[in-house]
C-alpha cells in the first residue's frame, strides 16, 4: 500500500528524540521531587514550623507537582509515538509505536524499549509506509476535544483480522491536523452522534473523590498524633483511601479520553 499522507508529531517527523525526552523527563521529575523534599525539610527545621502539618503540606505539594509533570510527560510521549497513515485507497491507519516493543519489568528494559521506539520512529520518518503492526480505523465512535489534545475512541481492524476497540490520543499542533480530523469525522459513527450514551463518568469521579476525602479524614483522626479515633483504624483507612484515589484517577482518565 502506498501512503498518500502521514501524520507525525513535529519531533518525530524530524529526528526523533523520543528516548531522550521520555527518559530525561522521568529522571528530571525524580530529581526535582527529591530536591523539593530536601529543600522543604530544611525549611521546616530552619523556621521551626509545626512538624505534622508542615510535612503533610510538603508531601501533598510534592506529590501534586510530580503527578502534574508526569501527566505532561506522558501526553508528550503519547503524541510522539502516535502516527496516522492515509493510503491512496482512502484507508486510514493508526498506530502507537510503543505497542510494538516489550517494555519489560525494570528500568533497564524500559530504557531499551524507549530506544527501540526512537529507532523505529526515525526509520519511519526516513521511509514512510504503513507498518505491519498498524491498525486500520474502520469506525470512529467518539471524538472528544480536550485543551491540548483529542481523544479518539475507534473500532479498528487489528493486523490479525480481529476488530477491537482502541483509544488514540491526537495531541494538538501537528501539521495537517485539520485534514486528519476531517478524515476521522467521515468515519465517525452516526448512531453515537445522534444518541450519545449516558455519561456516568462524572458521578463515578464524584463518588471516588468523596470516598477518598472521607478515608483521608478518618486517617487523620485515627493517627497517633491526633488519636480522636482508635489507632487500629489508621492502616485500613489508609489502604481504602489509596484504593479510592486509584479509582478517582482511573475514572478521571477515562472521562478525559471520552471512554
Amino acid at each position: 500500500m502506498r501512503v498518500e499522507k502521514i501524520w507525525m508529531s513535529p519531533d518525530t517527523a524530524g529526528k526523533s528524540r523520543y528516548a531522550l525526552r521520555t527518559l530525561g523527563g522521568i529522571a528530571g521529575i525524580a530529581v526535582l521531587s527529591l530536591l523539593l523534599v530536601w529543600g522543604g525539610t530544611v525549611l521546616i527545621f530552619t523556621l521551626e514550623l509545626p512538624r505534622l502539618g508542615s510535612f503533610l503540606v510538603l508531601c501533598l505539594g510534592v506529590t501534586a507537582v510530580a503527578v502534574g509533570l508526569a501527566a505532561a510527560a506522558g501526553r508528550r510521549a503519547t503524541g510522539d509515538a502516535t502516527v496516522f497513515f492515509l493510503t491512496e485507497e482512502d484507508r486510514l491507519f493508526a498506530m502507537d509505536a510503543r505497542r510494538l516493543v516489550y517494555h519489560g519489568r525494570n528500568v533497564l528494559d524500559y530504557g531499551k524499549a524507549a530506544g527501540e521506539v526512537q529507532a523505529f520512529l526515525r526509520h519511519l520518518a526516513r521511509r514512510p509506509g504503513v507498518p505491519a503492526g498498524a491498525d486500520e480505523v474502520k469506525k470512529v465512535e467518539r471524538i472528544k476535544e480536550n485543551v491540548r489534545d483529542y481523544a479518539l475512541v475507534c473500532q479498528v481492524r487489528h493486523p490479525s483480522g480481529r476488530t477491537v476497540r482502541r483509544t488514540y490520543v491526537l495531541v494538538k499542533g501537528r501539521e495537517g491536523e485539520e485534514l486528519l480530523l476531517r478524515h476521522l469525522e467521515r468515519r465517525e459513527s452516526w448512531e453515537n452522534a445522534l444518541e450519545p450514551g449516558e455519561n456516568r463518568g462524572p458521578f463515578r469521579i464524584l463518588v471516588s473523590a468523596l470516598a477518598c476525602a472521607g478515608f483521608a479524614a478518618l486517617c487523620a483522626l485515627s493517627h497517633p498524633a491526633v488519636a480522636l479515633l482508635p489507632e487500629l483504624w489508621y492502616y485500613p483507612c489508609l489502604a481504602a483511601g489509596f484504593a479510592a484515589l486509584c479509582g478517582l484517577v482511573w475514572f478521571a482518565l477515562r472521562q478525559r479520553r471520552g471512554e
